[in-house]
């Protein structure tokens, strides 16, 4: 048989089984790529959503390791002049030999091989029980409650309470420093309301763990008190956390270590039920308050060399100080003693690109605010002139080296003020998402991206990604603008993305009025990608003389747009499709979308050869 034909067969009866095995410390970015995923599969099955979100079930992963609570991880030592003692956060989680133990009541006692019933996290002891499931909205929910009852005192950005930090994992040390992010907040933004929206459109219930639901009342009442306390920010924001909003903090990260800790070995398999107006009521109350924390961000924002705050650009990390702490008759595992916090003073940073990069989420349906945030970024020291690229990072000069290994570094190189693929690509694709096309592609032929850099500054194969750039920060000017460590990962990922919207739009697929599913393609290219001639890049015309562009849909189908108009195609929606069957029939569409049935045929890859549209 052929090799498709094997493989259908095999996948046909083979079964999934999701493994992860606990390496050190909880990544704080990890959970921001589960809506990426969602958007890629509702912008072809926009059909589909309901059922995903609520009709599937999903188990939860068993981890062998825990978040410790506060008062086990915020250590008093010496500062690191020795002259007076701080609070940092270290050892932020523990490995549970108990869990290990559990997970050896599944070994094989044939193989020796322990079972992967052993990775679900079940509704009784080791061996007893069933593996405890929810809908995916659910577990969204959860996400949602635990990440919006992990912001900081400052109610700003979600703590690295897991001993990691996100992205930029170089920050390493900002953990120990009690740090907090704003792109995770930007990122909470985005699923709250997602889960919203969902909530929203289907108007049914929420089944969530009862244990879930105990924390949730205790956020709620917290908020409530909060609220009913009369607190308003200062019109200049102290550097001490007010008093109101440290005991809220307080009140809610407790309730989020007692849900770990009643969780820890199993869920007791009760589950409580949320109507969907109580989630909406909810869940719009939180989103707010994001909302409002990042007001906050932007008005205490960062400082460096060169920046007194006044940027615009948001921040992305902040610190705390904790001021006042309580010993609390405990130690870590090398001795130190451990304490409560009693007072906050936060503490800022340079510019990271990052902040802006994932801020633009929040604002890309306002082409004004992303143009404005644009500019912003231009002059904000964020933007290195030499190669027309962007800094990871601004100037590092002067900062603690407490915040991570990226202090060990020289300016320019690894993570300190170089010019990171990743991130730099993740700006771009934000751009484009924003519609400031002409900032988009004037950021990628003027050399930001592949394949338009020098490549006898770039120092490799422009058909390669690498890690890093050295910027024009790096002091041996020979080196700068060569591209090191090359590697097929974040870049390549971003680039799949752009090229996606740049060739199909960001739903090729819509729900219409009557509720029925059609087919769009609003591809966004400029008319140099149909024709350059000052490049030297004569363009393919078709039998009318219109410029054409190909590419393949779905990896079958052939799709040529046909420019009549001879011009960008920016935001345009065909007038016309020609659809092309494999028996040489076609189906002739007048409009911008292609009607339900030929739409699924297409998505079914039913016999579909072509795809003419014409613009």
């Amino acid at each position: 048989m052929s090799n498709q034909k094997a493989i259908d067969e095999i996948m046909a009866i083979a079964t999934a089984s999701p493994m992860a095995v606990y390496g050190s410390g909880y990544w704080a970015d990890h959970w921001e790529y589960y809506l990426d995923l969602i958007e890629a599969y509702t912008s072809i099955y926009p059909d589909g959503e309901e059922s995903l979100m609520y009709d599937t079930q999903l188990q939860y992963f068993f981890s062998t390791a825990s978040v410790k609570p506060r008062s086990e991880k915020y250590v008093v030592d010496y500062t690191f002049d020795g002259k007076s003692k701080h609070v940092l956060q270290l050892d932020a989680t523990s490995f549970d030999l108990d869990k290990v133990t559990d997970q050896a009541a599944y070994r094989n006692k044939t193989t020796g091989l322990i079972a992967n019933e052993a990775n679900w996290q079940r509704t009784g002891k080791a061996g007893q029980g069933r593996a405890f499931k929810s809908s995916p909205i659910a577990k969204l929910f959860l996400l949602s409650a635990i990440k919006y009852a992990t912001r900081d005192a400052y109610g700003m950005g979600v703590e690295y309470e897991g001993g990691r930090p996100g992205w930029n994992d170089a920050m390493n040390g900002l953990a120990g420093m009690v740090g907090s992010g704003m792109p995770e907040t930007f990122e909470l933004s985005e699923l709250l309301k997602y889960v919203l929206g969902v909530v929203t459109k289907y108007q049914r219930p929420l089944v969530i763990p009862a244990e879930l639901g105990l924390m949730v009342d205790r956020i709620n009442a917290a908020l409530t008190v909060l609220l009913e306390s009369g607190y308003e920010d200062a019109k200049t924001l102290p550097k001490d956390v007010p008093r109101e909003l440290f005991v809220y903090w307080d009140t809610v990260a407790a309730a989020r270590e007692d849900y770990r800790n009643t969780v820890t070995n199993f869920f007791s398999g009760n589950t409580t039920t949320i109507s969907a107006e109580d989630a909406i009521e909810m869940l719009t109350n939180w989103f707010g308050q994001v909302q409002i924390g990042v007001g906050r961000a932007m008005a205490i924002g960062s400082k460096g060399i060169d920046d007194d705050g006044t940027s615009g650009v948001p921040p992305a990390y902040f610190s705390y100080n904790i001021t006042s702490w309580v010993m609390n008759n405990k130690k870590n595992s090398q001795g130190l003693p451990l304490a409560n916090a009693k007072a906050m003073a936060v503490g800022v940073f340079p510019l990271f690109l990052e902040g802006p990069t994932r801020y633009m989420k929040l604002i890309k349906d306002d082409e004004e605010q992303m143009e404005d945030m644009y500019n912003k970024v231009l002059n904000s020291g964020l933007r290195d002139e030499q190669l027309q690229m962007y800094f990871l990072s601004a100037d590092l000069t002067g900062q603690s080296y407490d915040m991570g290994r990226m202090m060990a570094f020289a300016a320019g190189w690894l993570e300190n003020q170089s010019i990171w693929m990743h991130m730099s690509y993740k700006y771009y694709l934000q751009l484009l998402r924003g519609k400031l096309y002409d900032q988009f592609f004037t950021e990628m032929r003027g050399g930001g991206m592949l394949p338009f850099m020098d490549p006898d500054v770039y120092g490799r194969s422009l058909l390669e990604g690498s890690s890093f750039i050295a910027s024009s920060a790096f002091k041996d000017p020979s080196v700068v603008g060569r591209g090191f460590l090359a590697r097929l990962s974040g870049s390549t990922a971003e680039f799949l993305s752009i090229w996606k919207l740049m060739f199909m739009g960001p739903n090729p697929y819509i729900i219409n009025d009557a509720g029925d599913v059609e087919m769009q393609l609003i591809p966004t290219l400029p008319i140099w990608l149909f024709e350059d001639l000052e490049a030297g890049a004569e363009g393919t015309r078709d039998d009318d003389g219109n410029l054409v562009v190909s590419f393949k849909l779905f990896a079958t189908i052939m799709v040529t747009y046909h420019n009549t108009l001879g011009t960008d195609l920016f935001d345009v929606s065909p007038t016309k499709y020609v659809v092309t069957m494999e028996d040489g029939s076609t189906v002739d569409v007048e409009g911008s979308s292609i009607p339900t049935k030929t739409a699924v045929q297409i998505r079914k890859l039913l016999g579909v050869e072509s795809i003419d549209a014409y613009f």
